[in-house]
């Protein structure tokens, strides 16, 4: 049988799903899922590299011993990186978003914050590429110019399989150094400090080299996001888009980037499809500050069984603060922003809950008014698609039908670029109308009241 893989990581757990054509649809099954997380070393907080590379393995060994000419394909969360040395050789594990550093580099790179808009679009957060690489530059002053080159994860980790390097356009366009004409922007790199890497971007859905004799890596839209909007199929120009996870990404496709001064103070990014189009999004929190509490709380219920249980509440919390980024307690944080602590666990929840659909539901309204596009139903992907607590919490708050599905949105929209790179799937046009097929959804009308 012709297959594929795709490997999905998100910042707290990865997996690997096989995937085929079957009439007229991809259908693929989940084989392998690990939890993953950043570890704390000397102060640094740095991903386990060792982990993540053996599932790739792992999944490029499944795909060689079950399909006939398989490809694999990558995604990742965005922004973070690997450095290589002059010979090749990696480093050192890649550091984690979240690790306190960035945010010196942040407040460093405050008076150019209008100009980066101008040249990239992309919204001002601390863990940005460039705050990281700006990060490096204050910590060691030599390291630009000593280390070789740096490959954000997915195609760090098709370099470490393959030995080819590539810049794939989705994830270099969440760095805050691509440039509005997607190359990159020799202007932000020198702000950053860093000299412009010797490879441009590359669009997906193009092969790569062999991971093992037969088994060839496949570009994909290598952004989580991306491949998660390619996994929607066609969006309408009415219709928005939320891939809700870790963190929430919401937004619509528009046809160039929008770099105005208006977007840059709405706080919204302009990062790529896979066909080169603008995810036009803001990036907030999502389930990390629901899992945060969560956890603190203690709670031996799953995440969905406590949210069905939430009990209405009357504040709301704008989880954009920047006090959300990574705060030591999640409770105490929330706790002094509403002025009191909820005394029950489901008073917790229906916090959480309301806060979270809350910020999300302000998106509509500053969207139109930026591209001036009516919006009347919202598709919702990722793992949140499957709360219906957070999916009806959402549709009432927003006044939106919400469109809820696939629940595994990256993984179709990851197996379709690989059939479409390898030829299974003859057009982009044809790509969509499968995964059209592919996907179910769940709707959710607005409650009046």
């Amino acid at each position: 049988m012709h297959g594929a893989v795709a490997v999905d990581f998100g910042a707290t757990s990865g997996r690997y799903a096989a995937g085929w054509l079957e009439d007229g649809q991809i259908r693929f099954e989940v084989i392998e899922q690990i939890p993953h997380s950043a570890e704390d070393k000397g102060g640094k907080l740095f991903w386990n590299i060792t982990d993540i590379l053996g599932l790739a393995k792992r999944a490029a060994e499944y795909a060689g011993s079950h399909f006939e000419s398989p490809t694999v394909g990558i995604d990742t969360w965005g922004v973070d990186h690997g450095f290589l040395d002059k010979g090749g050789k990696l480093l050192q594990p890649p550091i984690c978003y979240r690790d306190q550093s960035n945010l010196a580099a942040f407040e460093l790179l405050k008076p150019h914050r209008a100009r980066l808009y101008e040249l990239t679009g992309i919204q001002h957060q601390p863990f940005n590429t460039i705050c990281q690489l700006v990060a490096r530059r204050m910590e060691d002053a030599a390291f630009p110019t000593s280390v070789g080159s740096w490959m954000i994860l997915p195609d760090l980790l098709a370099y470490l399989l393959t030995g080819q390097r590539n810049h794939e356009l989705t994830q270099a366009s969440t760095t805050q150094l691509l440039g509005l004409d997607n190359r990159w922007s020799e202007e932000a790199f020198a702000i950053a400090g860093w000299p412009v890497p010797d490879l441009q971007p590359q669009m997906p859905g193009q092969l790569g080299g062999e991971i093992q004799p037969g088994v060839r890596i496949a570009h994909v839209g290598s952004h989580d996001t991306a491949s998660a909007v390619c996994g929607f199929g066609e969006l309408g120009a009415d219709q928005m888009f939320l891939n809700v996870g870790t963190w929430s990404l919401v937004g619509s496709v528009i046809e160039k980037p929008l770099a105005t001064p208006e977007a840059e103070a709405a706080q919204f990014t302009n990062e790529r499809t896979v066909d080169g189009k603008v995810r036009f999004l803001k990036n907030i929190p999502g389930f990390y500050v629901i899992n945060r509490i969560h956890e603190e709380l203690g709670l031996k219920n799953t995440v969905p069984q406590w949210l069905a249980v939430a009990t209405p509440v009357d504040e709301r919390i704008d989880l954009v603060h920047p006090d959300f980024y990574n705060p030591q307690s999640m409770v105490e944080t929330c706790s002094g922003m509403v002025g009191r602590t909820p005394k029950t666990d489901s008073e917790w929840a229906g916090l959480a809950l309301a806060s979270l659909t809350y910020t999300i539901a302000k998106q509509p309204a500053q969207l139109q008014s930026l591209i001036g596009q009516k919006f009347t139903s919202l598709r919702v992907g990722g793992g949140g698609s499957q709360s219906e607590a957070f999916c009806q919490s959402l549709a009432d708050e927003s006044g939106l039908t919400v469109y809820a599905g696939p629940a595994e949105a990256t993984v179709l929209g990851n197996l379709a670029m690989q059939f479409l790179a390898s030829g299974q799937i003859g057009s982009a046009a044809e790509m969509r109308q499968i995964v059209a097929r592919s996907a179910s959804t769940k709707v959710y009308q607005p409650r009046s009241g």
